[in-house]
């Protein structure tokens, strides 16, 4: 069964594009000036000044997304002034299981109107997530993704950003939906549905995360593993429990890995951060 994707605004439509080219994924489009049919996924938002008034003027989308049935993720920036019509339209979808993924900008670029404006969609989408009317909330910082791939050209800038984290999130939902030759794995924390997730370098121990998570209550790591390496290292469980058991802080955050066959050369690790504790905005430094 395909997962829904519902992009809204420049942000939102650029992650979804980027999941275009996998077949997992139904992508549905919404902003200013799009051009394309809505029979295939592309709605145009009327323009508007305000993000009251893209609240109080957004259109009916019962037909564009009469096939939209289980699971979204629905793709938001909180800085644009499209962000205010979010709530009416997950209004329209609320029969469906619906997660978001949060882009937080780099706050400090923001004039004062925006940082309100990303604020107050910020804030309500976490105590959403948190009563349990979403299923999960990831959160996204542009700065902490621009740090951990180094230098990115103007020219390109989020578009190489939106690449990452797209394909980041691609990855971690094929290990979901893949079965691994080990794992640890054990019914998620329900009450701790707000996220970020990353990647962490198997050679220096670093864990690189999207979002500085706080108070994190739950890690997970997905292992890929070159089939080759995982018929000739008797020492690669030994390496990877250690990982984990050191990133449970005593006990204290349950951490728990699955480890999957890869056809490529290199393994790689990613991760996912869970937490049941309201988030403060990050600034860049």
């Amino acid at each position: 069964c395909n997962l829904n994707v519902i992009g809204l605004g420049s942000a939102g439509c650029g992650i979804a594009d980027k999941l275009v080219q996998y077949p997992q994924y139904n992508v549905y489009k919404i902003d200013v000036g799009l051009r394309g049919l809505k029979k295939d996924g592309i709605y145009a938002m009327p323009k508007q000044k305000s993000v009251e008034a893209y609240e109080s003027n957004c259109p009916s989308m019962k037909n564009f997304f009469k096939n939209v049935t289980g699971e979204v993720l629905f793709i938001v920036c909180g800085a644009g002034k499209i962000s205010g019509a979010t709530l009416r339209i997950l209004e329209t979808i609320k029969n469906c299981q619906i997660s978001i993924l949060y882009v937080l900008p780099d706050i400090e670029l923001l004039s004062e109107i925006a940082q309100l404006r990303n604020k107050i969609g910020y804030n309500i989408l976490q105590e959403y997530a948190r009563s349990g009317l979403l299923e999960r909330l990831h959160i996204v910082h542009n700065p902490a993704v621009e740090s951990l791939i180094g230098s990115v050209p103007i020219v390109g800038y989020y578009e190489k950003l939106n690449e990452v984290i797209a394909y980041t999130m691609h990855m971690i939902n094929v290990f979901k939906n893949t079965t691994p030759v080990m794992n640890t794995f054990s019914q998620p924390v329900d009450f701790a549905r707000i996220s970020t997730f990353g990647t962490f370098d198997e050679a220096e121990k670093k864990e690189n995360l999207f979002f500085p998570l706080d108070n994190i209550r739950e890690r997970v790591y997905y292992y890929g593993v070159p089939s080759e390496t995982l018929e000739s290292d008797g020492n690669l469980l030994k390496s990877i429990t250690e990982q984990v058991k050191s990133s449970s802080d005593k006990g204290k955050i349950k951490s728990s890995f699955g480890i999957f066959p890869t056809e490529y050369d290199q393994g790689y690790c990613f991760t996912e951060v869970h937490t049941s504790f309201i988030q403060n905005i990050k600034k860049s430094s």
